[in-house]
């Protein structure tokens, strides 16, 4: 099947752009967003995934507002449309590759939640290390990223109120090939990954009217570190970033939590610098669980899932305390993966981020999971 893609010169493989050259049922290639109001009175996440070898693209908003989180999630048929980035009422328009973009959002979607944001980087995108985690012969994860930050504009509509963008803190990401838990379903090759006995997660997404960047560190939960990766750039030498070579932690966690309520980083940068980044929660954090991942979808199955020509499901979680989520049902949960806008100070000065803290099992360090 032929694509507007195929009339370039960039094919990979001997095939059309409708195919990719790995079998992996999981093979994904997927856009992500955030954006939100500098006092926090509202805050939106939103992507959208194509899972070729699934014949699925799939797609969520997530609006966090007044302490509840309005989600939307959306899958549909890839193929024949498969030049189409829209699902439903969702769609992401390119105007300017590695620098502007526009995210829409029906104002006929369920549930009334409705956006017009213009996207555009405030630096260019940074690639991320290549991923790679091999697990009894199989590679469990093997894929890229490439993040950004920048500035929003636009309208947003929740619960009736209608509020107007206008420099709004702003990250994306967007990322591609194989990873876990995503596709319907995870095989299982007879060992439990590294990970399981415990891990921390940190990735940061952050602008101060001075300096941009980003990093990512992951430790296992004896705090031996598994993955650094980042860069920091000043907005007046976007060409310029410099490399991230150590970040030591301090987080200081809601008593009887996994929420962390302050958040102190000193990141080292390899020309010598030594930088403090200190960040406290905007709002609480969106709960992944809603918008598809770690199985959110209403049939359990999760990201990539194949559902047929067109799903769209709307459903409003509680999240106003600092971990618990109360679901529609008044099931009260505490997912894991949970997504942390940040107001924060880095050398002193203000800015916004995003910066999620990610833990499982036991953390040595900070007590977590030890009984």
């Amino acid at each position: 099947m032929l694509s507007h893609l195929d009339e370039t010169l960039r094919h990979q493989v001997a095939a059309t752009f409708c195919e990719v050259g790995p079998s992996d049922h999981r093979f994904f290639d997927r856009l992500w967003f955030c954006a939100y109001h500098p006092e926090g009175d509202v805050a939106l996440i939103t992507g959208m995934g194509c899972y070729t070898n699934m014949n699925v693209l799939d797609g969520f908003a997530a609006v966090s507002h007044r302490g509840r989180q309005h989600n939307l999630r959306l899958s549909r048929c890839l193929r024949p449309r498969i030049d189409d980035l829209a699902v439903g009422p969702l769609r992401v328009e390119v105007l300017e590759p590695l620098r502007a973009l526009r995210l829409v959002l029906d104002g006929d979607a369920p549930g009334g939640t409705a956006f017009d944001l213009h996207w555009e980087g405030a630096l260019p995108p940074t690639e991320e290390a290549h991923h790679l985690d091999v697990l009894d012969g199989r590679r469990v994860s093997d894929y890229r990223r490439f993040d950004q930050v920048g500035a929003v504009r636009g309208t947003l509509r929740v619960e009736g109120e209608t509020f107007d963008a206008a420099g709004w803190f702003g990250a994306r990401d967007h990322s591609w090939g194989v990873r876990r838990g995503v596709g319907g379903f995870e095989p299982f090759t007879g060992s439990l990954p590294p990970e399981a006995a415990g891990y921390l997660f940190l990735w940061l997404a952050f602008t101060t009217d001075e300096v941009g960047g980003q990093l990512q560190l992951h430790e296992d939960g004896e705090g031996r570190r598994r993955m650094l990766d980042g860069a920091l750039t000043r907005l007046d030498r976007p060409g310029e970033p410099v490399r991230v070579v150590d970040v030591a932690h301090e987080l200081d966690f809601v008593p009887g939590t996994r929420a962390y309520r302050h958040a102190r980083l000193r990141i080292d940068t390899e020309d010598g610098g030594s930088h403090v980044l200190e960040a406290e929660p905007l709002v609480t954090a969106w709960a992944y669980l809603g918008t598809g991942y770690d199985g959110g979808f209403d049939d359990g199955r999760g990201l990539g899932a194949f559902r047929g020509d067109l799903v769209v499901e709307h459903d409003v979680y509680d999240v106003s305390h600092p971990e618990d989520v109360g679901l529609p049902d008044g099931r009260v949960v505490r997912p894991v993966h949970r997504e942390q806008p940040v107001r924060l100070t880095f050398d002193g000065r203000p800015g916004l981020g995003h910066l999620p803290v990610i833990n499982v099992g036991r953390i040595r360090r900070y007590g977590l999971g030890e009984g």
